[in-house]
């Protein structure tokens, strides 16, 4: 038998995902406050009777309810530790990996979207180090320049990974050096994917590098379906997800730089 019954911990996670801390608080100190060597139901009624708000009593009501019927033998301190570890782990997860939802196009009421354009713009701008770009296509985006101009000024290494016509064989009818500009071009490392590194199939056709994404400083990686193209960022229906974990993105990027490493992106200088 656990120290703590399942359904007692599963409502101290409840407790700690949906209440506000102010709440989680005073109930811990009113544990701590009223030592009791065993559930006690004047010690849950006092606690009930200083919650405001209904669906607080409720949760709280379901979790002292709970401590009363399966586990007796614990005192007040135990549920109070245990109350307290689940708001410190839930609190750690929530900075340890976090998600938004971004959408370009139509938007419905009541849902807080965030823009493509204005994702990768504050991933560019707030970059203290590194910021990588995958894309099929660029094409005609002046304020992504811009801020990439401003990255690199401040020394922000900046790695470009995309088709061009060459390595497309036509698919992308123009380069880097036209979408963004030559200064970007020379500063930038630009890096494709050659053609005779690709797999194909019986009657030789090959795949193309279809990933779009973004990451900043090996911390937060944008996984987009749009292009870098002004079609993609203000026309298009669009959607994306900003994901706020050091480990994934940089997964993600060290995954990238061994493919460098093993030359199944080239530097586009090098060709």
């Amino acid at each position: 038998m656990s120290f703590l019954p399942p359904l007692l911990l599963a409502q101290i996670r409840t407790c700690a995902k949906q209440l506000p801390s102010p709440v989680l608080d005073a109930v811990i100190n009113l544990l701590i406050a009223t030592p009791a060597r065993y559930c006690d139901f004047a010690l849950k009624a006092s606690i009930l009777k200083q919650l405001p708000n209904t669906n607080f009593r409720r949760l709280i009501g379901e979790l002292l309810e709970t401590w009363c019927r399966e586990a007796i033998y614990l005192d007040s301190s135990a549920i109070a530790s245990a109350l307290a570890t689940a708001i410190y782990c839930e609190v750690a997860a929530k900075d340890e990996l976090s998600v938004e939802l971004v959408w370009t196009g139509p938007t419905s009421e009541g849902i807080p979207l965030r823009r493509t354009e204005q994702v990768l713009l504050q991933l560019i701008h707030e970059a203290q180090r590194e910021i990588i770009l995958v894309s099929f296509a660029v094409y005609k985006i002046p304020e992504i320049a811009k801020a990439l101009l401003t990255a690199m000024k401040r020394e922000v290494t900046v790695r470009i990974i995309a088709e061009t016509p060459e390595s497309s064989k036509g698919k992308i009818p123009f380069g880097v050096s036209a979408a963004l500009g030559l200064e970007i071009a020379q500063q930038a490392h630009i890096f494709i994917w050659p053609r005779n590194k690709r797999l194909t199939d019986s009657e030789g056709r090959y795949g193309s590098l279809h990933v779009k994404c973004a990451i900043a400083d090996r911390k937060h990686l944008f996984i987009s379906s749009a292009n870098l193209t002004e079609y993609a960022l203000t026309l298009n229906m669009e959607m994306g997800l900003l994901v706020h974990g050091e480990d994934i993105a940089h997964q993600v990027a060290e995954h990238i730089d061994r493919l460098i490493q093993e030359e199944f992106l080239v530097s586009l200088n090098s060709l």
